[in-house]
């Protein structure tokens, strides 16, 4: 029975490359560079903010810019050496208010170009309220289902209490800390002692069949969870939330789990 990772579905999770390479972004060799753009695409691949509907380009095309002028630096008229140490994104989630704020500036650029005046017309003034009430790429998606990071946080702590300790095992080296160990979940497991680990991941949720739709990942214990407790419906067109949900519980569990 093949299986894949749930999260191979739903992007997002941190990588620890990212400060690294964004540090040194304007010295990277031409594979560190390759490297940087699919680590920065992939972050942003779920991300969804409401300034897209708002401009021309697509959605492609407007990460490509970004990538090319804010994380390279290549844009014309900037020297490249002006990169900043202390601004790297610490996370995907830093990335995506890195992107966002990008797509505020080019609300403004097409603005102007079109001879509208941003201040006049009342739209630098919604710019900024949105920027003011959707400021960071987490409270942009949560705040449409009534919930902030603070709230699924505790509801994740809640969830990881009351999982048994293989659980615990099996969510943490899917998700959490120890995830990308050598092995893999199964070497997780066999170190740790879990039997029928994959069954347990199943059953768990974070694993799924290849074959898999929205209704059977609802079956699992996550699924029931996310639907249940933190009141998101397990549907396509709530993937971007469901993302986040997953990715705060994974930050959660490398919190609050440790299996030295």
């Amino acid at each position: 029975m093949e299986t894949i990772p749930v999260d191979s579905c739903v992007q997002g999770q941190e990588t620890v490359a990212l400060p690294d390479l964004w540090r040194r972004r304007t010295q990277l060799s031409s594979d560190e560079m390759a490297v940087m753009y699919d680590l920065v695409r992939g972050a942003l691949r779920p991300y969804h903010p409401l300034e897209l509907q708002s401009l021309r380009e697509d959605k492609e095309e407007l990460v490509a810019q970004f990538i090319y002028a804010k994380v390279f630096r290549l844009e014309p008229g900037r020297a490249r050496s002006t990169a900043s140490a202390d601004s790297a994104p610490s996370n995907n989630y830093a990335l995506c208010a890195y992107f966002r704020r990008y797509l505020i500036d080019c609300l403004r650029s097409a603005s102007h170009q079109h001879n509208v005046s941003i201040e006049t017309e009342g739209i630098g003034q919604e710019v900024d309220e949105h920027t003011y009430t959707l400021g960071d790429p987490i409270q942009s998606e949560l705040i449409q289902y009534g919930l902030d990071e603070y709230r699924v946080r505790l509801l994740a702590q809640r969830f990881i209490g009351e999982l048994d300790r293989h659980e615990k095992i099996v969510l943490a080296g899917s998700f959490g800390r120890y995830r990308g160990l050598r092995g893999g979940l199964s070497g997780v497991a066999a170190q740790y002692g879990v039997p029928s680990y994959h069954y347990r991941a199943l059953k768990l949720g974070v694993v799924l069949k290849k074959s898999a739709r929205p209704e059977d990942f609802a079956a699992t214990k996550i699924g029931r969870w996310i639907t249940e407790e933190v009141g998101i419906a397990i549907a396509t067109e709530n993937r971007a939330a469901i993302s986040l949900v997953l990715n705060l519980l994974g930050a959660e569990s490398s919190e609050h789990t440790s299996l030295c």
